[in-house]
């Protein structure tokens, strides 16, 4: 049985198809497009690292990136730079202990040296902690009755506030290892009992954080706060922090002499405002480009070359070849304008001028080109390399302003490093239970990093706020 053949399309038909073709065809195009562009963008934000990017160093996970410095070679070897003044256990003229170590017998012939001559003593010193305990001191107030029948009570000393109390050297021992060098409130406990063979509740430790940062909060926030707010030079920063389960921001405005740490639920304006620094600032604040710092108009502004450097960095990492040789000659030329200002600087002498002249305007050539470049803003990429190159070079003056400004660094260094250490205390602790918690962490934390810019024992001077007398920098 033969079967009847189809007709071929017509030509109409053949059109229809082939235009539903066509249109599906530019359809897959502009998926395909798109997903490209995704792809691509994608694959950048993978490539972001705390290298070339904002992201913290903690981000980066295992599988972290190569050192890459942005530093040039020094050509000097490792070790203790020639003259700077080493440390050595060198023997004492004057020792608190003698211990005299005689011969028996003679190691030749067997004799007894008891009556033998003296001809020699060779010295060996040890440094150790002798053994520690803790002293019970009893206080005894007498009380006495006057002829006038009036009974009278010796006053307590002061610290002395009830019939059984551990000391402020304690306290401070105490709050010297929980909040200075971070150990945890049950590692502080243990290692209170294992130092020193006291048994300390963690109620205790808390009552004694309290009681120093309430001191500390008193008597010497106020004057570190009023020392920075008039400072010529200050630099701010913020990083997040969990605070009883919840985000929070931990604002810092510091200074070479003084810290000002602060914990507030936000991270802009009103966080900032609470800090008491940059209301009345009226210096340079070195800071990145976080917007709200642009509030804040009676300041002179001084944005960070190291964020410019790293956000030019995942340029080069991620943009096509024209544009990432932009960045390339951007850093290359900020880096070389550092060196100049920096080795300058270390003379005591005016950066040479024609050289500073000549790397601003390889910057800005590239800057310029760099906008333009990215000018169509057709990616989220693009659009974020020209932000970028449009920042850099709408806000010229605050980036070049340590060429002109010998106070004013070239980068914002000094704010994170002050930031860090409340860093560590999280990454110990995984969050802070308590907002006042939090509080009193940051206020510890400014009175001991300020004192330690000032050369001042931390020990000691927490132990001086546990007793009530706090030690203040001066007005």
């Amino acid at each position: 049985m033969s079967q009847t053949p189809v007709p071929p399309p017509s030509y109409e038909e053949l059109a229809e198809e082939n235009a539903r073709l066509a249109v599906e065809n530019a359809q897959q195009k502009v998926l395909l497009e798109q997903a490209l562009t995704r792809i691509g963008e994608l694959e950048a934000r993978l490539g972001m690292t705390s290298k070339n990017s904002g992201k913290p160093p903690s981000s980066d996970g295992l599988a972290k990136p190569a050192p890459k410095s942005l530093r040039g070679k020094t050509g000097r070897g490792p070790g203790r730079p020639k003259g700077q003044p080493g440390v050595t256990l060198r023997q004492v003229d004057v020792p608190e202990w003698e211990i005299t170590h005689e011969p028996g017998t003679c190691c030749g012939c067997g004799a007894d040296l008891h009556d033998a001559d003296v001809v020699g003593v060779e010295r060996r010193q040890v440094f150790d902690l002798p053994p520690v305990r803790i002293e019970v001191t009893e206080h005894r107030l007498v009380s006495r009755a006057c002829s006038c029948g009036t009974v009278t009570k010796a006053p307590a000393p002061d610290g002395v506030n009830a019939p059984v109390q551990y000391g402020s050297r304690l306290a401070g021992i105490g709050v010297y290892l929980f909040h200075g060098q971070f150990l945890s409130k049950s590692r502080t406990v243990q290692a209170l009992s294992d130092l020193f063979g006291v048994v300390v509740a963690a109620a205790t430790l808390v009552a004694w954080t309290t009681r120093i940062a309430g001191h500390v909060t008193g008597k010497a926030l106020a004057v570190i706060r009023n020392r920075i707010a008039h400072a010529p030079v200050a630099h701010f920063d913020e990083t997040g922090l969990r605070v009883a389960g919840r985000l929070h921001w931990m604002h810092s405005a510091s200074t070479p002499t003084d810290v000002l740490l602060t914990v507030h639920r936000r991270r802009g304006v009103k966080g900032m405002d609470a800090a008491g620094v940059l209301p009345t600032f009226t210096g340079t604040a070195v800071h990145d480009a976080w917007a709200p710092y642009d509030t804040y108009t009676d300041v002179t502004h001084a944005l960070c070359n190291a964020h410019a450097v790293r956000e030019l960095v995942y340029v080069v990492d991620t943009a096509p070849q024209d544009v990432a040789g932009l960045a390339t000659q951007a850093i290359d030329a900020m880096i070389a304008l550092k060196d100049l200002v920096a080795t300058a600087n270390e003379q005591g002498a005016e950066p040479d001028a024609a050289a500073v002249t000549t790397q601003q305007r390889l910057l800005r050539s590239a800057i310029v080109l760099g906008r333009g470049a990215t000018a169509d803003r057709a990616t989220k990429l693009e659009r974020k390399y020209h932000a970028l190159f449009g920042r850099l070079l709408t806000r010229w003056q605050d980036y070049q302003r340590f060429t002109t400004d010998p106070a004013v660094p070239w980068d914002n260094n000094p704010a994170e490093q002050t930031i860090r250490m409340p860093k560590l205390r999280t990454k110990v602790s995984g969050c802070l239970r308590t907002l006042s918690g939090a509080e009193e962490f940051a206020a510890i934390r400014s009175y001991t990093a300020t004192a330690a810019r000032h050369s001042e024992n931390m020990l000691d001077v927490l132990i001086q706020a546990a007793d009530g007398h706090p030690w203040i920098p001066a007005t």
